[in-house]
């Protein structure tokens, strides 16, 4: 688990690992330079369960956090988990038992409920379970949920790990290089709460996203071509991305009515109602927080869940 600066959340997160109904694991904790409560909180939490690993250091970034971590596992299997997330108790039980099951699957998620800052369900996504369906839709952008897989740790060692300059899609990017050597596969359960909220790093980057995956396809299909890509090679790699078209203002009232119209599209309406008001409350001149409004007063939704991009990645 990377944390930075996750203190309103953290606890809850590691608390869903620590009484998981699998108990023999150990929980590795990077602290990534965070400035508010978070490593206070996590200290006090490592001082009650010998399982728990705790790293403290300086900022880093994602990248590195990701691949401290995974030097510093030391079982065959690792689950992946983000610091605002909540997993499930069945998680790796299942996700072990699969795992041993069938050697040629070199990593594993699930299916997720989306949740809001408040805990509140905004809706469900079931993933592709099988690697043929998988390959198509990670080739499309999204496939798999990152903070619900367990994979092999060395064949994500073995693959490179995760790899600069991808602050987004970074778990993208790591998917690719596994399907080369292995099988990925999701299990049809939902074993992960994945919330969403402002501070998310998507939420920060979201206006690269495009650039990002655009890249990461582009590499992977130099592989499929020659063998190798750009950054195996340590040729460079230049990311080259759009003006930003969100300012800080909107966005607080734009996440909740995307939220909103997700939650109603979910069959959620009281998470709905929740965020058109506040939506409306925040940017009572906008138009299209209006017309969400009106959606969830009829009931009416405009969207596809199943084309829903995920939102926060990292």
């Amino acid at each position: 688990m990377p944390v930075f600066d996750r203190a309103a959340f953290v606890e809850r997160a590691c608390q869903s690992v620590l009484t998981q109904t699998f108990r023999d694991f150990e929980l590795i904790i990077v602290d990534d330079g965070s400035r508010d409560d978070s490593p206070r909180r996590l200290e006090a939490l490592a001082r009650t369960d010998p399982r728990v690993r705790l790293s403290l250091r300086e900022n880093r970034g994602l990248i590195a956090s990701r691949n401290e971590l995974l030097s510093l596992a030391r079982a065959p299997l690792i689950a992946w988990m983000d610091s605002d997330d909540i997993s499930l108790p069945q998680r790796l039980d299942l996700q072990v038992a699969r795992m041993e099951a069938d050697p040629s699957l070199v990593c594993l998620g699930s299916a997720v409920r989306e949740i809001d800052t408040d805990g509140d369900p905004i809706f469900q996504h079931i993933f592709p379970s099988d690697h043929d369906a998988i390959r198509v839709g990670l080739l499309e952008g999204s496939a798999m949920r990152f903070p619900t897989t367990m994979m092999r740790r060395q064949a994500a060692i073995d693959v490179g790990g995760f790899r600069e300059p991808f602050k987004v899609g970074e778990d993208l990017d790591l998917f690719l290089r596994l399907m080369e050597v292995g099988t990925l596969a999701n299990l049809p359960q939902i074993l992960l709460l994945y919330r969403q909220h402002p501070e998310s790093i998507s939420g920060l980057l979201a206006d690269g996203w495009v650039t990002y995956r655009d890249t990461i396809l582009s590499l992977a299909e130099e592989r499929r071509l020659t063998g190798s890509d750009r950054l195996q090679r340590g040729e460079p790699v230049t990311l080259t991305f759009p003006p930003s078209r969100k300012g800080a203002p909107a966005a607080a009232w734009n996440n909740h009515r995307q939220w909103a119209d997700q939650a109603l599209a979910g069959g959620y309406p009281a998470t709905a109602r929740k965020h058109a008001l506040e939506a409306l409350r925040l940017a009572p001149r906008q138009l299209a927080c209006w017309k969400t409004g009106a959606r969830v007063v009829l009931g009416t939704s405009r969207l596809n869940p199943l084309s829903w991009p995920a939102a926060k990645r990292g």
